[in-house]
């Protein structure tokens, strides 16, 4: 099994510049470069949502400073039980589904 620690963030789209009357390839190439930027982090965060965490306990994902693992997330803990569980971060600690700090 493959383990990934992986930190979810939202993505905020660009504020795209006014295009010139004429054409310009420093704008263009500016234009690109920020379409890219934009669709690389959407790629990243549907990519991050298309395989869900799992792993053992101590790879469950932690908050880095400001980098916060946000509330909610849902997280597969193969340590637990005897095949793993799903387990859920409240903005503190995980829980499992009866509410049970693990």
């Amino acid at each position: 099994m493959t383990t990934k620690n992986l930190i979810l963030s939202s993505t905020k789209n660009p504020r795209l510049p006014s295009a010139p009357l004429e054409y310009n390839k420093l704008f263009m190439d500016q234009f690109s470069k920020t379409l890219s930027l934009y669709f690389n982090q959407l790629d990243n965060f549907t990519s991050a949502l298309a395989n869900p965490l799992s792993g053992t306990t101590a790879n469950r994902p932690v908050d880095i400073g400001a980098v916060r693992v946000p509330v909610g997330l849902m997280y597969f803990d193969t340590s637990l039980g005897s095949g793993g569980k799903p387990i859920w971060y409240n903005g503190t600690v995980w829980k499992d589904a009866s509410g049970t700090t693990v």
